[in-house]
């Protein structure tokens, strides 16, 4: 894998790339991959991504909503 440097990043332009990197929970260079895909068209729709992100946290969870569980959270909402 290429390894790339941006010299002379204006301060402001970078305070911007790390607080977006921070708001998706990516790492700066992460972030900066994920833009040049996009901005390249190497990714075919941020709703992709969303996808793909919910898929990593759906996997992180411990236990699934069942039906049965669905319906009783449903039936105490009522109560």
């Amino acid at each position: 894998m290429a390894n790339l440097t941006v010299k002379d990043l204006p301060d402001p332009l970078y305070e911007k790339l790390k607080s977006q990197a921070h708001a998706n929970r990516r790492s700066i260079a992460s972030e900066v991959t994920v833009l040049l895909e996009r901005a390249l068209g190497e990714r075919a729709t941020a709703e992709e991504d969303l996808l793909q992100r919910a898929e990593r946290l759906r996997d992180r969870t411990p236990t699934r909503l069942t039906e049965e569980k669905r319906q009783d959270a449903v039936r105490r909402g009522r109560a």
